[in-house]
């Protein structure tokens, strides 16, 4: 049976996610973390997928991206899955995949849904229980988004820039907000 098409339209951001399989932390380490998302820039850049928002979980990924094109969605995950793969294999000495199938991807239609998207990602670790409060985690884009560290080439979504009239207005509103989000889930 042939795989059903993705929707997809370029210049639409979307949510991506991409989980292990069910028996492997495969973000177990921090190097592997690290060495993901080097090849997670290097792969967007190289095949014009905008990133807005990222966490890595210890046996998943999620982002908000935007691709350029038809191809730059998919280009990248399978440069970035394919090549991550082929590192865990040969430090587990393993074989075959690591992926829990194909990655999961969804079209976010309005500024509201863009804005809680980007949320759900940064407030990923909470949930899962990792942390007791997002700035602890430095695998995902909270840490970039309230200013706390260096952004290494996130583009903010246009309903972000919304938030406050510079940045430490926004950074501060993005802190606010998350933090009553986070009370309201627990």
């Amino acid at each position: 049976m042939a795989r059903k098409a993705r929707l997809l339209s370029p210049g639409s951001p979307m949510y991506v996610q991409a989980k292990g399989l069910p028996s492997l932390k495969i973000f177990a380490s921090d190097e592997m973390k690290l060495t993901f998302l080097a090849w997670l820039r290097d792969a967007a850049k190289t095949y014009q997928l905008t990133i807005h928002a990222y966490s890595i979980l210890p046996n998943q990924l999620e982002m908000l991206v935007t691709p350029k094109d038809e191809f730059s969605l998919s280009r990248t995950m399978q440069s970035l899955c394919r090549r991550f793969t082929q590192r865990f294999n040969q430090q587990h000495h393993k074989t075959g995949t690591v992926w829990q199938g194909r990655y999961h991807s969804k079209m976010i239609e309005s500024d509201q849904d863009l804005l809680m998207c980007q949320a759900m990602i940064d407030l990923g670790s909470v949930k899962e229980k990792l942390v007791t409060h997002p700035e602890h985690y430095i695998w995902s884009s909270y840490r970039i988004h309230t200013g706390q560290e260096s952004n290494y080439g996130l583009v903010d979504v246009l309903p972000f820039w919304h938030l406050g009239n510079t940045p430490f207005e926004r950074q501060q509103n993005w802190r606010n907000w998350l933090t009553e989000l986070s009370f309201q889930q627990s």
